[in-house]
């Protein structure tokens, strides 16, 4: 999975941008362009010039991107701008994200409330659902020390499927991780011991020692969080093509569960 173009959302509301830090990390490693990606709006009820304004606060906004890539620029990193104007910010990430030609989006996750995350459709919820490409939901401040990365799999599914889920998920984590020494774990769960899958088969099929296949009986989302905090995440990934085990857990209110858990950074792969 080539990741030649990274859409990197920007948060107009805050002086810190993670997600902009982390897309440069990846931009250095794997060459890729950085899109940045900012949607703003106000309401101009009470403006006389409505165009006008408008184009004043989108050239305002053009300011602040600019001065957020100049180091980016000086350091030889190939980045572009966007502006868009536009209330439900929500949908215009998921339709630039289709019209820009990105592999991945990158943004920056905050903690909701299990109220928050019930009652509304929140950004995240948004992306991880409607965008065509990879997801990476970034924290403020990632936990776990190296390279660790956790990749749930579920390996009770049509073999051809899970193959072309997995690989995805290890490809794109060890360009994320960006060396062949980053510490890859893999997890799967099952909710009985008649669902249990074959750990010699899923050692084989993931390519990693046998400490780091792990394989748990219990709710998907609590045992991806629990063992991300186990083995020291950094990134946990997950699929959410499917419809059963890990994946369909992730296509319902799971998966905001699992991102406000986790204290390291969610990496979603469609």
């Amino acid at each position: 999975m080539q990741v030649s173009k990274i859409l990197v959302v920007y948060d107009p509301t805050s002086d810190y941008q993670p997600a902009l830090e982390r897309a440069a990390l990846i931009a250095a490693n794997e060459g890729s362009t950085i899109h940045l990606f900012s949607c703003i709006y106000n309401d101009l009820d009470g403006a006389t010039d409505k165009d006008s304004e408008i184009e004043r606060l989108i050239a305002l906004q053009q300011e602040i991107l600019d001065d957020a890539t100049k180091h980016l620029v000086e350091q030889g990193l190939q980045v572009t701008t966007a502006i868009e104007w536009d209330k439900n910010w929500y949908q215009a990430v998921v339709d630039a994200s289709k019209n820009s030609g990105v592999e991945a989006v990158l943004k920056a996750s905050h903690k909701h409330s299990a109220t928050q995350r019930m009652l509304k459709k929140t950004s995240d919820w948004t992306l991880i659902r409607q965008c065509e490409c990879p997801v990476l939901l970034v924290k403020d401040r990632p936990s776990g020390e190296g390279r660790k990365v956790l990749a749930a799999v579920d390996l009770r599914g049509e073999k051809d499927h899970y193959e072309e889920i997995n690989a995805n998920i290890l490809d794109f984590c060890r360009r994320y991780v960006g060396t062949k020494d980053a510490e890859l774990h893999f997890v799967n769960a099952h909710k009985d011991l008649a669902s249990r899958p074959d750990r010699g088969s899923m050692i084989r099929a993931c390519g990693v020692d046998t400490d780091n296949v792990h394989i748990k009986m219990g709710d998907p989302g609590k045992m991806i969080v629990k063992t991300a905090s186990e083995v020291g995440a950094n990134l946990v990934v997950i699929g959410n093509s499917a419809r059963s085990g890990f994946s369909a857990a992730v296509n319902s209110n799971t998966a905001e569960k699992i991102l406000d858990d986790l204290e390291c950074d969610l990496l979603a792969i469609p």
